[in-house]
């Protein structure tokens, strides 16, 4: 049997200078996802620092990330009546960029099925 592998919420809004609130949106959605087991890693801000690498990214844009246990308690977030009903409090006040989910992996499960491949160490 396998370990649900993480998955990753990755959100990116544009958010200028004297945006609306997002007050109201944090509060609703803190209970939501704590119910679904997500966690909030990057916090898109006003001053968040980003240094850009390669490909697009649009200016003004920031980044933020959330951990869920799977895929399928984040869909099981994502698409659940209570969040669909509060969502218009984060994009009626700043404009997405865009939004998508990316199921992560298990190291240890990939390095099991990929025992020569260069990323793995060699102790």
């Amino acid at each position: 049997m396998s370990i649900p592998k993480p998955a990753y919420l990755i959100a990116s809004s544009f958010m200028p200078e004297g945006h609306g609130p997002l007050d109201a949106y944090g509060e609703a959605t803190h209970p939501i996802m704590e119910k679904w087991g997500g966690t909030l890693l990057v916090a898109g801000e006003t001053d968040q620092f980003m240094d850009h690498y390669e490909g697009s990214w649009s200016d003004g844009a920031k980044f933020t990330m959330f951990k869920f246990p799977s895929m399928q308690a984040l869909q099981s977030f994502w698409n659940s009546d209570d969040y669909q009903a509060i969502k218009h409090l984060r994009t009626n006040a700043i404009p997405p960029n865009f939004t998508f989910a990316v199921e992560g992996f298990d190291p240890e499960e990939w390095a099991q099925h990929h025992p020569d491949h260069a990323y793995n160490t060699k102790n």
